[in-house]
């Protein structure tokens, strides 16, 4: 016999951790400022920096348990202001006025010193990762009197270098950047000695160019963070005239910025992000006053872009079924766009899956038991349980 799950719209619960942030475990170690991390397989990793002076300690977060572990030491010497990002499971880290590069593997907990960087050796530069391949670039010499243009692709199959089109627009340092898809996005940052700018720029790896795009709403700063989830970019923080929280949203797909919730404990500089899943992650810096080492998710209005509001239908109803389920989960709704979530026990989400008509979401893989799920639409989610249980159905 089968179950239908069914949600009248007019009494949906909308998920209440939305648009926020959320405190989670603080960073292992003391509070730091001009750290380097980022997200492998689902973990986040944040080290280095500045504490009392130069530090070398990498740590290692699981979102499952909120718990930081201690992993290997930096095997280079103690840096601050390095760039890091990740590419195919592992770190690759280029430290602070140096040309030495560096690789971090989770696998095994361990460094490795890689081909040398060919520009210059630099700090506060920016780095990204699209299509298997890192991006490092501007930045500002050891004396911090010249700010640099320049942009390299780092290829880890064969441990090789190759320089790309300069960023047309002023040199910078500690400029934000992050990627979307094969894109990559650079914005805002200290110009030496024009002072900081607000200008935003898309790069596109494939044809090897930069297109100006609306500049960034929250005005001239440097030393903002910014990361990407699904479809969209997050950038906020930063130094303008002091310290600042706001954050907003960049939509590549029509270039707009939408302010989105400012990070709760205030005015952050020199931070960390990255992205895990379908939450953004932030931690450390400095407020202005002291050096922090707490932790911050964001959890975003949606993960779903190009939704057309005015087809949204308030007498719609959702049907999810069979309820147990064996292989096929099937999910009647009548919206223009909507996408399925399905989280274990422990909170991880294990099915993310935009829905289209008569596609069943595929359960076979899971193990036996309850599991929760989100559907997002146009207006919200619904949210709901089902009992994976291995029969027929």
């Amino acid at each position: 016999m089968k179950t239908i799950l069914t949600f009248s719209l007019a009494i949906l619960t909308i998920a209440a951790s939305s648009n926020q942030w959320t405190q989670k475990a603080n960073v292992g170690g003391a509070g730091r400022a001009d750290a380097a991390g980022c997200a492998i397989g689902g973990k986040g990793y944040i080290g280095t920096g500045y504490i009392t002076g130069y530090t070398k300690d990498w740590w290692e977060y699981d979102t499952l348990t909120n718990v930081w572990t201690q992993k290997a030491d930096f095997t280079g010497s103690p840096t601050v202001e390095s760039i890091c990002t990740a590419i195919n499971g592992k770190a690759y880290l280029l430290p602070f006025n140096t040309t030495d590069f560096y690789c971090y593997d989770p696998a095994t907990n361990t460094w490795s010193l890689l081909a040398a960087f060919p520009g210059s050796p630099r700090q506060g530069a920016i780095a990204f990762s699209m299509d298997g391949k890192g991006y490092f670039g501007l930045g500002a010499s050891g004396n911090l009197s010249t700010t640099m243009d320049d942009l390299w692709q780092y290829d880890p199959s064969g441990n090789n270098w190759t320089q790309m089109a300069s960023l047309p627009a002023a040199s910078r340092m500690h400029a934000a950047a992050f990627a979307v898809g094969a894109k990559g996005y650079v914005g805002t940052g200290y110009n030496a000695p024009g002072g900081n700018l607000s200008d935003f720029w898309e790069y596109d790896a494939v044809l090897n160019s930069w297109t100006q795009r609306s500049s960034f709403p929250g005005g001239p700063r440097n030393e903002g963070t910014a990361f990407s989830i699904g479809s969209y970019g997050y950038m906020g923080g930063g130094y303008g005239t002091t310290p600042q929280s706001a954050f907003w949203r960049y939509n590549p797909a029509n270039d707009t910025w939408i302010p989105i919730a400012s990070l709760p404990p205030g005015g952050r500089v020199e931070t960390v992000c990255f992205t895990i899943g379908n939450s953004g992650y932030l931690g450390t810096g400095w407020d202005g006053v002291n050096f922090k080492n707490d932790f911050w998710k964001y959890s975003p209005d949606s993960v779903l872009s190009g939704f057309d509001l005015a087809e949204w239908n308030a007498e719609a109803a959702i049907h999810v079924y069979p309820n147990p389920v064996s292989n096929s989960l099937y999910v009647e709704h009548t919206f223009h766009k909507a996408a399925i979530f399905v989280f274990d026990a422990a909170g991880r989400t294990v099915i993310q899956q935009n829905l289209s008509d008569d596609v069943p979401v595929n359960t076979s893989s899971l193990p036996e038991g309850w599991y929760n799920f989100q559907l997002l639409h146009e207006k919200g989610r619904a949210v709901g349980k089902f009992l994976k249980a291995d029969k027929r159905e």
